[in-house]
């Protein structure tokens, strides 16, 4: 059976995010998802996960 975690060890544990070093603003991976079409006509989708933070933010979302 599991050990149960009493709330001081939830509490003083330590988040597990990343900051830019540019903007100090958070990181948020974020998964894209690109249509790209193959030689034969079908589309194969490209999956990419990119850590989006206010530095970059305007280049991914326009």
């Amino acid at each position: 059976m599991a050990k149960r975690q009493s709330f001081a060890d939830k509490a003083s544990k330590k988040k597990h995010v990343l900051d830019c070093p540019v903007c100090a603003s958070p990181i948020t991976p974020t998964m894209f998802i690109l249509p790209t079409p193959t030689e034969s006509g079908s589309i194969k989708y490209k999956r990419s996960i990119i850590g989006i933070c206010k530095c970059n933010h305007k280049k991914y979302y326009g």
